[in-house]
């Protein structure tokens, strides 16, 4: 199964017919990871309770021990992220008071290791 291609914070993307793009496989998951972890709680109007609202965190003083529970319950939430391998949520300070959150998991249909990476 396919679906648009579509990244947070972008355009749609055509392919090279001029029809909308579209991603599968890790990519389809990853794209869906990182919609899940930017989307405001109750944001989609067809699931209220889906999504984690990292962006919101953006100019608050940091609490990681929250920041890493947020991510991992809502990791833990993605069907197409293999939830028998372990997820790792790393997060490392890397200016004043800005913060990256390095995420791994596997693929549940690619059954690879993937990494996504967010920073604010």
């Amino acid at each position: 199964m396919s679906a648009i291609t579509h990244m947070m914070g972008g355009d749609l993307s055509l392919n090279s017919a001029g029809g909308l793009a579209t991603v599968s496989g890790a990519d389809q998951t990853t794209q869906g990871v990182l919609h899940r972890l930017c989307t405001n709680e109750g944001d989609y109007i067809w699931e209220p309770t889906y999504g984690a609202g990292l962006p919101t965190q953006i100019g608050q003083p940091a609490n990681l021990a929250s920041i890493q529970a947020i991510v991992s319950q809502q990791m833990a939430l993605e069907a197409s992220v293999d939830q028998t391998q372990p997820v790792v949520v790393t997060l490392t300070q890397v200016a004043n008071g800005a913060y990256k959150v390095v995420i791994t998991y596997t693929d549940l249909a690619t059954q690879t290791a993937q990494a996504v990476s967010l920073s604010g």
